[in-house]
């Protein structure tokens, strides 16, 4: 179900009005202040009162992390609080990142690729919509709460999905490590080559079914740095930590680092993924303080 059906079936009592709030998010063209590539959880803070933007900087939201929140379950149990999310990004966002995260990185990569912003374009609409309406918790129809709950559960099925056959996986890879080199010794390997391989595995399955074929002989790493080292971090961690697994919300945080270029910084609250970033000094300059 659309996030704007799911919205408007949990307030029935809502009308279309005319002169509904225009979408003010638009397209990245320029940088005529530095970008701060945001993960959901920016969004959230400023609609707390935890964190303020600061003036001399525009901060990024990306498709993917909007569609996070458009499949956010919050959606049905605190709609209030969700509304006031929504408001947050459109009074403090700047351009928005209107492709996925593999279109994005391929649209760079290749000129002629060909991406499509309708599905971010729809999102902006039914946000644009929501925030022109008055809510009322106290009269949303549990039945209604309950399946809009389950129809975002379901949204987030891939991620759910993902994540299970990458713990199935590190089972075997901890038995491998332990009983072969050892932890210490896997930790010194250089997993560049490798990760580069997965990366291509993944990218490669989701254009197949556009009939594309990536050019990974002209491919430029360095223009997803940040993703490639963390990925490092991150799977060597998993590998070697027994009883540590990926959880299905890793895999949104860990692909939005994507859309971070060298010529941008990235700002999360999550602190899992800025430990990982701080803490090694290739990458900790794209951490924004």
């Amino acid at each position: 179900m659309a996030f704007w059906k799911r919205i408007k079936k949990c307030f029935p009592k809502w009308k279309n009005k005319r002169n509904m709030a225009k979408v003010k998010i638009t397209k990245v063209y320029g940088k005529e202040k530095p970008h701060i590539i945001c993960d959901t959880n920016v969004w959230y803070d400023i609609a707390s009162s935890n964190f303020t933007k600061p003036n001399d900087v525009l901060l990024i939201p990306t498709a993917f992390s909007l569609e996070e929140l458009a499949t956010s379950i919050m959606m049905a149990k605190y709609p209030n609080f969700y509304q006031t999310v929504v408001k947050a990004i459109y009074n403090n966002c700047g351009p928005i990142i209107p492709e996925n995260p593999f279109d994005f990185v391929l649209m760079h990569h290749d000129p002629k690729y060909i991406t499509s912003e309708e599905p971010t374009k729809q999102l902006l609409k039914d946000f644009s919509a929501l925030m022109e309406r008055k809510i009322d918790e106290n009269h949303v129809d549990e039945d209604l709460r309950s399946k809009i709950i389950e129809d975002c559960e379901n949204s987030r099925k891939p991620s759910n999905d993902f994540a299970a056959l990458g713990n199935d996986e590190l089972l075997a890879i901890r038995k491998n490590i332990n009983t072969g080199i050892g932890q210490k010794e896997h930790l010194k390997q250089d997993s560049t080559l490798v990760n580069r391989e997965f990366v291509k595995q993944m990218f490669n399955g989701y254009v197949s079914a556009k009939n594309y074929t990536v050019d990974w002989g002209k491919f430029d790493w360095s223009r997803i740095e940040l993703f490639m080292v963390v990925t490092e971090i991150f799977f060597k961690k998993l590998e070697t930590t027994k009883g540590m697994k990926i959880a299905s919300n890793d895999i949104v945080d860990w692909f939005n680092l994507l859309y971070v270029t060298p010529e941008d910084k990235y700002l999360t609250f999550e602190k899992k993924w800025r430990k990982y970033i701080e803490e090694d000094v290739r990458i900790k300059h794209y951490l924004f303080s």
